[in-house]
């Protein structure tokens, strides 16, 4: 298992630097209220996009069916390498944070509620992802994260702009600070469940 999440960590080596880079551009030069959200969220989504289509590109899947693995470990690695690309946008969002407050000396408002509609908004991408990912195939599922990346920005920013977690009360709070990220991770059990059922009747191939 955690040599499968290495696989797909070692593939990424050189998107590593397009994600920092992205990080870069929209956490320093074209900042905006929503700079914290985006810098957070969307390095999530798209190294789960480039390992399906490195996977694609590569054929790797042929190779990782052959090893004494089981369909449930592959499965399992593709949703729990989520949380490791979910703790790299944070931790590229806390560094912008650093760089603007304490060098660039410009406001970057990284919020408590950036971070949990970010992670929030991360595990529900990849749980409709994968499920389209091992029924289309990542050639076709491709094309509807495309779709799905606005999308999820949308969500996302439409969610940052009506909670505002100081101008609500204790027991809101609660709610909101456990709730969301509890049905994220309700949605995206259910969708390991679905992928794993449908991957478990495919050949590797497809």
């Amino acid at each position: 298992m955690v040599n499968l999440i290495r696989k797909d960590l070692i593939s990424l080596k050189w998107y590593f630097l397009f994600v920092l880079g992205y990080g870069l551009v929209f956490g320093t030069i074209a900042t905006s209220p929503y700079s914290p959200l985006l810098v957070s969220l969307l390095p999530a989504i798209m190294l789960t996009i480039f390992v399906a289509n490195i996977e694609l590109r590569n054929k790797s899947m042929l190779f990782v069916g052959s090893l004494p693995v089981r369909r449930r470990q592959i499965v399992l690695a593709k949703y729990l390498s989520v949380f490791v690309y979910i703790g790299i946008g944070l931790a590229l969002a806390a560094i912008m944070y650093l760089l603007n407050e304490h060098i660039l000396d410009q406001s970057f408002p990284l919020t408590g509620t950036a971070v949990l509609i970010a992670s929030s908004v991360a595990l529900l991408f990849s749980a409709i992802y994968y499920p389209l990912y091992y029924i289309l195939g990542s050639r076709n599922s491709s094309i509807i994260s495309v779709l799905m990346i606005f999308l999820a920005s949308a969500l996302a920013g439409g969610l940052n702009k009506s909670i505002d977690l100081s101008e609500v009360g204790i027991p809101s709070q609660a709610q909101l600070t456990v709730g969301l990220p509890l049905l994220g991770l309700v949605l995206f059990y259910g969708s390991y469940r679905l992928s794993l059922s449908i991957f478990s009747r495919k050949d590797m191939e497809g």
